[in-house]
């Protein structure tokens, strides 16, 4: 071994959240490992992944430990909100809105990400991970038991044999790609595009009060929708807000313009209730991205002496924000992988493991897709559909993903709906099933002049969606109601003939 070659049990590629926090777990378990972090920029910018949901919140408060660096640094997450609109001009007070009146009972947050990722790595740092910074990988030669990495920083380059190799370089995917591992979702073809504003409108004064709304409209991750998209509006501890568009390329196209900044800001300025999120506000220069083709996912996830985990392995859908869930389940199964490798030292054992971990992985993005996403951009526009999805994808959430981790940690490892066994199975063919009804049902509404008709004046507001108990909430229920009211009106209208015939332009004007 010359001196510019050195031996570490553990290299990751990439320093943000996932790649920060498996260096902290892998630290904390085994202080006496050799972990060395590649991470290719001096300063983290922010980026996406602002807001958690029930599980990456347990991860981050519970299992990182940073309950309290959350509570000082970011915001609470008070749930989701809906608005909608017919698209003739109305203002937020005319809109429908969906959502809960009460605060949510579990704890999620809204991240300033670049604040975040860097609190993370600084952990790793002291609990005893090396940080290359700014440094950035540029080969990598794999074997077993050692992997030969060459890393370039401060104009000098050096190889670090590595027991592990884990790659954390997020939508880069840097191995994914070398090995060929990715594939796009060409079904689910959705763009984004996002900017973080100043000046925002303050929801909670400009919002008509309701008597019993015991939470924040401002605090929650709030979404604006229509057929074939959906906009966040996010707010960050620093007083800035998060804006940003999602849309199904197959259904929906943002307005022409000479710059694709452009299109943005006149989207915005054009849609109802996102004009006066906007109006007097600034967009912060230079703070605006646009990304095509999001859906991807990798057919493997690890093999011996490398693993890949949060966005370097697999992407689906902003939607729900399961992205740090993902983090959080492939950081836990991983670590976990190459803790008991160091321990035992065992070939065999591990290679029964690598299986049962990509089966795992692979199962959940496969189902995962196909149960929640696949056409769910076609409800959008539709106020009683959505919010059934949502009560209904919600109450599964609860019950088959957050109420196993809250009774048991070690379930963070094991991905959503990735399970083997009848019951992953059952849950997911009665997702599946639930939301390709929804779907049948709002293809009906457009082909009869009724989609969207409930899109102004309609308040449905219930109280908290979910808890660590293993039961459905009333809001749950209600949400099958909802499902259920909108199975006899689809089915009185095909059968019954009991609803008159609308203007065909007009109801194409509410679709859109």
């Amino acid at each position: 071994m010359t001196p510019s070659q050195r031996e570490v049990d553990v290299l990751v590629i990439g320093g943000g959240l996932g790649g920060s926090s498996t260096a902290l777990l892998l630290a904390r378990a085994r202080p006496d490992l050799r972990i060395v972090v590649v991470e290719r920029t001096e300063h983290f910018d922010r980026k996406v992944g602002e807001a958690t949901v029930e599980v990456s919140g347990y991860f981050l408060a519970h299992v990182l430990g940073l309950f309290k660096t959350l509570s000082h640094q970011h915001l609470f997450k008070h749930g989701l909100r809906y608005y909608f609109s017919d698209g003739q001009g109305r203002s937020l007070a005319e809109m429908t809105e969906v959502g809960a009146v009460t605060q949510p009972s579990l704890a999620s947050f809204q991240l300033d990400r670049s604040l975040l990722d860097e609190t993370v790595l600084e952990h790793a740092r002291q609990a005893g991970a090396e940080v290359l910074r700014p440094a950035k990988v540029k080969r990598v030669e794999h074997g077993w038991p050692t992997s030969e990495i060459e890393v370039e920083s401060d104009d000098s380059t050096e190889t670090l044999r590595a027991r592990w190799i884990i790659d954390a370089s997020g939508r880069q995917a840097f191995l994914a790609r070398r090995k060929q591992l990715l594939v796009e979702l060409d079904g689910h073809r959705t763009s984004a595009m996002w900017g973080r504003w100043r000046g925002t409108l303050d929801l909670d004064r400009t919002q008509p009060p309701l008597p019993r709304l015991k939470t924040s409209r401002l605090l929650a991750t709030n979404h604006f929708a229509g057929h074939g998209w959906w906009a966040w509006v996010i707010p960050l501890a620093n007083g800035d807000t998060s804006i940003g568009l999602v849309w199904d390329t197959k259904l929906f196209a943002p307005p022409p313009a000479s710059t694709t900044e452009a299109r943005y800001r006149d989207f915005l300025a054009s849609h109802d209730g996102l004009r006066e999120v906007v109006a007097g506000a600034e967009l912060i220069e230079g703070d605006f991205t646009l990304r095509e083709r999001l859906a991807y996912r990798s057919t493997q996830y690890a093999d011996r002496g490398w693993a890949l985990i949060g966005d370097a392995a697999a992407f689906l859908d902003p939607y729900y924000s399961p992205g740090l869930d993902h983090v959080a389940m492939s950081v836990t199964a991983t670590t976990n992988l190459v803790l008991e490798d160091v321990r035992d030292r065992c070939d065999d054992a591990l290679d029964a493991k690598l299986a049962l971990h990509n089966e795992r992985f692979v199962r959940s993005t496969t189902r995962w897709y196909d149960a929640l996403y696949r056409d769910k951009y076609e409800l959008f526009g539709d106020a009683e559909l959505t919010a059934a999805a949502f009560a209904i994808d919600t109450a599964m959430y609860y019950l088959g993903v957050v109420q196993p981790v809250y009774r048991d940690p070690g379930e963070l490892g094991i991905p959503t709906l990735g399970r083997e066994g009848w019951k992953a199975s059952l849950a997911f063919k009665v997702l599946r099933f639930v939301n390709r009804r929804l779907v049948r049902l709002a293809r009906n509404r457009r082909a009869r002049g009724t989609y969207g008709r409930r899109n102004v004046g309609w308040r449905w507001m219930v109280s908290d969606f979910g808890s660590a108990k293993l039961r459905l909430t009333s809001a749950h229920r209600k949400g099958l109601g909802l499902w259920l009211a909108a199975e006899w009106h689809d089915f009185a209208a095909r059968f019954l003939r009991t609803r008159q015939p609308v203007d065909a332009r007009a109801a194409e004007a509410r679709a859109s």
